[in-house]
């Protein structure tokens, strides 16, 4: 482990936080509301620069609570730096960390996950493990990894096929990033980590169930723990 690069990502990811917010604000809403508040949207710089949480031009809340964004990001980065290598590689974990953690809050908010964050994670997951693989000559696990990318996405196309109230189409694209990267290190990952998402969304939905605050027909967000679970299989088994 490298401590100056860890704490160099986690100082990244800190500060890339309060831009991530600025997405949040932006997409965390019905996919058929153009803005959050104001009839115009405050700039991505504005804010960004808004540290409260709140909207600069009519103070509305604008997402999750102050820091919650940044302190995560932070961590995530700054986890992802101790635990992935080569430097290509964890450029790729970093990128998805960086689509991933607006998409967790997005979904956690209005159960969306947008196609413009779905294509950006995809797209520069796969590009830079392309350049890994051209730099390492690892062209067997590039190969693996767009497999994988795709038998992910499959699966949760399937299931949205047979059951589709039990998740949308944007988990469907989500998978296709995701997959990719757990595949990159192995098919093991790739299934712990498939698996994973599922456990802790059955824990969430018993607790919710004892505790009273759902039903058996509620519906939760799924994104937030397919996420969460493939970076912990990611973190646990790199």
């Amino acid at each position: 482990m490298n401590p100056l690069l860890v704490a160099s990502l986690a100082a990244a990811g800190l500060m890339a936080g309060p831009g991530l917010r600025a997405v949040i604000a932006r997409y965390a809403v019905p996919a058929s509301v153009p803005h959050r508040c104001c009839a115009q949207l405050p700039s991505a710089r504005g804010l960004a620069l808004a540290a409260t949480g709140r909207c600069p031009a009519c103070g509305q809340h604008t997402g999750p609570p102050p820091l919650t964004v940044e302190v995560t990001t932070a961590l995530l980065l700054g986890a992802l730096a101790a635990r992935v290598h080569p430097a290509l590689v964890l450029a790729a974990a970093c990128w998805l960390a960086l689509c991933a953690v607006p998409l967790a809050f997005v979904d956690a908010a209005v159960r969306r996950l947008p196609d413009p964050l779905t294509a950006a994670a995809y797209a520069g997951t796969a590009v830079l493990l392309v350049l890994a693989a051209a730099s390492g000559g690892h062209w067997p696990g590039m190969a693996r990894a767009g497999l994988g990318g795709i038998a992910l996405t499959g699966f949760y196309l399937a299931l949205v096929l047979i059951y589709p109230a039990g998740m949308g189409m944007g988990d469907v694209k989500a998978a296709g990033s995701i997959g990719t990267l757990l595949a990159w290190q192995s098919w093991r990952l790739l299934i712990t980590g498939g698996f994973t998402g599922f456990l802790l969304a059955a824990i969430y939905s018993v607790a919710l169930l004892i505790s009273g605050r759902a039903t058996r027909r509620q519906q939760i967000p799924f994104g937030p723990f397919m996420i969460t679970g493939a970076f912990l299989v990611i973190l646990a088994g790199t």
